[in-house]
């Protein structure tokens, strides 16, 4: 694979990586809470107020608003940003060391949130199904449109 599709693979994996933290951390509150998995707004748990799309950008609005809700300034745990951190890390570092086979990082991938979910929420089997239900959907999107990608880019390589 050549270097910029790599990059750019790379690049995208990061981004995957983020968001499926962030869901993981929001579908960890939710099921141990016993509330909707999806809903249509994310709200601070101590103050119930709705938060804005900039305060939920993955580790960024937690920096940027040093830890604590922009609205009650309650302080929110450094394990949300360690949590979305990781799987920034996790999901690019996979794609770089498997990229050669890319069933391989897709199924660490989905394993990786899947066993962590259940981990986290063991308790809850109702909702963690619901939770691991979610993340299947959303790992097979994600793995179609890679396995595209890589096909796509395979293909334009001659390889």
């Amino acid at each position: 694979m050549t270097a910029y599709p790599f990059c750019v693979l790379l690049i995208g994996s990061f981004l995957i990586g983020s968001v499926i933290g962030a869901y993981f951390c929001t579908a960890d509150y939710r099921i141990n809470t016993d509330k909707a998995l999806i809903t249509a707004k994310c709200i601070c748990p101590e103050c119930g107020h709705t938060l804005l799309l900039t305060d939920q950008i993955p580790v960024i609005s937690w920096l940027l608003l040093k830890g604590r809700c922009r609205y009650c300034g309650n302080p929110i745990s450094v394990r949300y940003p360690l949590t979305e951190g990781s799987f920034m890390l996790f999901y690019p570092v996979c794609f770089a060391i498997f990229h050669n086979t890319p069933w391989l990082y897709l199924l660490l991938w989905y394993v990786f949130v899947t066993a962590g979910l259940i981990l986290k929420c063991h308790g809850h089997i109702r909702s963690l199904i619901k939770g691991i239900s979610i993340m299947t959907v959303f790992h097979l999107a994600i793995s179609a449109l890679y396995l595209v990608l890589d096909t796509a880019v395979r293909y334009s390589a001659g390889l």
